[in-house]
Formats: structure tokens, C-alpha cells, sequence
């Protein structure tokens, strides 16, 4: 019985997030049409100081509601991760930080990079085995050296390069 109560809450649970998605869908579009005007004040007054730092604030703003919306429709830790780095860019650019706040941010933003990339190499396979970080990054810098290989062999032929 618990179970079943339990399920019909998830249930209620993932209806919400929708419903909240789609507000905050609204609230984007509202706020990117706002943009429109402010976008016209930014132009007529380009030479004032901070006034562009105030239209940034309000493009972040935008952004960062994208970012949130993702989450909420697919809630995953990429996503997540890549709202983080979007929050601290945010703060770090429009608002007045100290250079000991900028540099926590920089290794902060660089310490989710390193999750979210390596967080995609140690995927758990079929049978749920996560392979150690270790030879994740091992086989990661091992692919980046042969991808760099190929490029040197191609430029060497006078070919071009082609990603895959």
C-alpha cells in the first residue's frame, strides 16, 4: 500500500515540475521581451558607466531561468552543474567581487568543470560497473593524445582535419 502511495506522489511530484517549467517558461518569455527596451536605453545610453553591467545582469538573468528550466524538465547533474557555472559567472561578472571572491569563483567554476567532465567518463556501463576515475582520466587524456596525433599526421599530409 505504502508503495503505491509513495508512487502516486512521484507521480504528483513530476506533474508539479512540469507545471513549474511551464511557469517558468512564461517568466522567460516575459523577461526576454523585456530585454527589447532595455536593449534600447543600453544604446542611447552606451557611454554611462554601468549601465551595460546592468543589462548583463539582466541577459544572466534570462540565462540562468534557461539553465532552471532544464533542470526541471531533465533533472540530471550535468544540467545542474552547468547552472552552477552560469550562477558564479553571473556574480563574478556583474557583481563588485574582491579579487580573493574572483579567484574562489575561478577555481570554483573550474572544479565543476573537472566534475562535469569527468563525471561523463566515469558513467556506469549496463551491468551499473563505474569505472574508476583514475583510468577514466587515463583513457581520456589517452584519447585526447591520439586525437591530437591525427590532427598532426593530417596537417603533415596537407589535409584538413575533420572532427567526427
Amino acid at each position: 500500500m505504502w508503495d503505491k502511495v509513495r508512487k502516486a506522489l512521484y507521480n504528483v511530484c513530476e506533474w508539479l515540475e512540469i507545471v513549474m517549467a511551464g511557469a517558468v517558461l512564461i517568466g522567460l518569455v516575459i523577461a526576454a521581451a523585456a530585454l527589447w527596451p532595455e536593449l534600447v536605453y543600453l544604446w542611447k545610453h552606451m557611454m554611462e558607466p554601468g549601465v551595460f553591467l546592468e543589462y548583463l545582469d539582466k541577459v544572466f538573468g534570462v540565462v540562468i531561468g534557461i539553465e532552471f528550466m532544464k533542470m526541471l524538465c531533465r533533472p540530471n547533474s550535468a544540467n545542474i552543474i552547468e547552472a552552477l557555472i552560469f550562477l558564479i559567472a553571473r556574480h563574478m561578472i556583474v557583481q563588485a567581487t574582491t579579487p580573493a571572491e574572483d579567484l574562489l569563483a575561478v577555481i570554483s567554476i573550474g572544479i565543476l568543470f573537472f566534475f562535469r567532465r569527468y563525471m561523463m567518463a566515469t558513467k556506469p556501463d549496463k551491468n551499473n560497473h563505474v569505472p574508476p576515475l583514475l583510468g577514466a582520466i587515463r583513457a581520456s587524456r589517452r584519447q585526447r593524445e591520439e586525437d591530437a596525433d591525427g590532427y598532426e599526421d593530417d596537417m603533415e599530409d596537407g589535409g584538413e582535419y575533420e572532427d567526427e
